[in-house]
């Protein structure tokens, strides 16, 4: 049975990920202009311009294949659509690729943080990316909605969670507790049939190693990768009912946020769709809006000339920005569990003291120091206990494999930290969440949650 965890503490928060958060999770993930580039180079094509922000981009010359041209012949024209198409099914194979280099190089601690505050705060997350980075966090170890993991499924929208048992009733969908993943422009993992404007066709296809590549293929049945192309104008591909409530949902998840996050999003207002969903959502509103780039004035000068005024915006900037930025957020949250902490040890400073991932245990600490005057560090030899077998502090045994924890008195008595580390195997996960203990056996139990994958899953 999973524990309920106490969520931080923050604004109801929106974000919106642009390629600059896939590649900061992983420098194997290429940019706007990089992908088109290594997308024509599979296709071996010649004549190409040189991409740049400030000149030709992937994007304008997208644009120019897509559009019908006035100087260009019928059979002109259709060569171009033939290019795109072409191009369209080259950039799903790089990014597919690209994802498959990163998970084999690994990614950063932070991306496992990032998705349990995305978790715990229900957050709305508008990503403009082709790729599974964030699913497949969602299912390296699961978080919990009751007793019931969380998995990619729910939160993926626009497609059913679940299957009916009885009857062979079919999919529907279950609202859970978590964030919702709208995906404005498709998916390497989403299939259609060409021209499909009903939306009937569209389904999420995930691959299972197990299964092989051909029952894959036979899954996919003759469908083909649903990507919006990087082009200003994607009118067609908006038709079908699935991709309009995906942009529906989003504009709902912005207007209901506190906070807007744009995180790795450069907000080119030649992407028309998008800079009008913003205006729509954020002009003569309250939200704080983030801005997370290397560029970030740029940006931020972009939503002025969009109607944000200046003084809403705060600015992360330089090359690991998005690291600095979800840094920030578990700081702030660990305040929050060490503010509890003080309280608990003010009233009960004899409750013993848990740390784990719940669903496959709990571990004692076993050692506990405070760094420098700010990092309570809490060593572990193991978190996969039931709860029920570790030992209270001043409890006999005679079991030479019980362990026996500290309280939250002894550990404060160390000083009062600014964040808390656990230490498993000589790794350092950061702690910033707590669980409520669901029995009366537990009650005085203080059980406390690391952010990010269990040790053996660990990114």
């Amino acid at each position: 049975m999973a524990h309920q965890i106490v969520a931080p503490n923050s604004p109801r928060t929106a974000y919106v990920l642009g390629a600059g958060f896939s590649r900061a999770a992983s420098r194997e993930m290429p940019v706007t202009d990089e992908l088109g580039r290594r997308a024509a180079k599979r296709l071996e094509l010649d004549g190409l311009p040189n991409f740049h922000p400030e000149g030709i981009t992937f994007e304008s010359w997208l644009t120019w294949l897509a559009e019908r041209q006035p100087f260009l012949t019928e059979a002109e024209h259709l060569q171009d659509r033939a290019r795109f198409a072409q191009l369209s099914e080259a950039i799903a194979e790089v990014v597919r690729e690209s994802q498959e280099a990163a998970d084999s190089s690994g990614f950063p601690r932070w991306l496992g943080e990032f998705v349990d505050l995305l978790h715990w705060g229900e957050s709305s997350v508008i990503t403009l990316n082709y790729d599974t980075i964030i699913e497949a966090t969602v299912d390296k170890s699961p978080r919990f909605d009751g007793d019931e993991a969380i998995r990619a499924a729910d939160v993926v929208t626009g497609f059913p969670n679940g299957r009916g048992v009885m009857f062979g009733s079919g999919p529907y969908f279950q609202d859970r507790g978590t964030f919702t993943l709208h995906k404005l422009h498709g998916s390497v993992d989403w299939f259609g049939v060409p021209g499909d404007r009903t939306g009937a066709t569209l389904e999420r296809i995930t691959k299972v190693e197990r299964r092989g590549p051909r029952a894959h293929l036979a899954t996919i049945g003759g469908r083909e990768v649903f990507i919006v192309p990087p082009t200003s104008t994607k009118g067609t591909y908006f038709d079908n009912p699935k991709t309009r409530f995906t942009w529906q949902q989003a504009r709902d998840g912005l207007r209901e946020a506190e906070r807007v996050v744009l995180m790795g999003y450069s907000l080119p207002l030649t992407d028309t769709a998008l800079a009008r969903l913003l205006v729509t959502t954020l002009f003569e509103r309250t939200q704080e809006i983030v801005v997370v780039n290397p560029d970030a004035d740029g940006v931020a000068s972009r939503l002025s000339a969009l109607g944000v005024e200046p003084v809403r915006i705060q600015r992360y900037d330089g090359f690991n920005c998005v690291a600095d930025f979800v840094d920030s957020e578990v700081s702030s949250s660990a305040r929050q569990l060490v503010t509890h902490l003080v309280e608990v040890a003010a009233t009960t400073p004899s409750s013993p003291v848990a740390i784990g991932w719940d669903y496959n245990g709990w571990g004692a600490i076993a050692d506990g120091e405070l760094v420098a005057g700010r990092v309570l560090r809490l060593t572990l030899d193991r978190v996969d206990q039931p709860l029920g077998t570790i030992l209270r502090p001043g409890t006999v045994s005679d079991d030479p494999h019980a362990r026996r924890t500290r309280t939250v008195g002894e550990l404060l008595a160390l000083g009062t930290p600014a964040s808390i580390v656990a230490v498993i195997d000589g790794r350092e996960w950061r702690v910033c969440a707590r669980a409520i203990p669901d029995s009366s056996e537990e009650s005085d139990w203080v059980l406390l949650r690391p952010t990010g994958h269990y040790p053996d899953r660990a990114l």
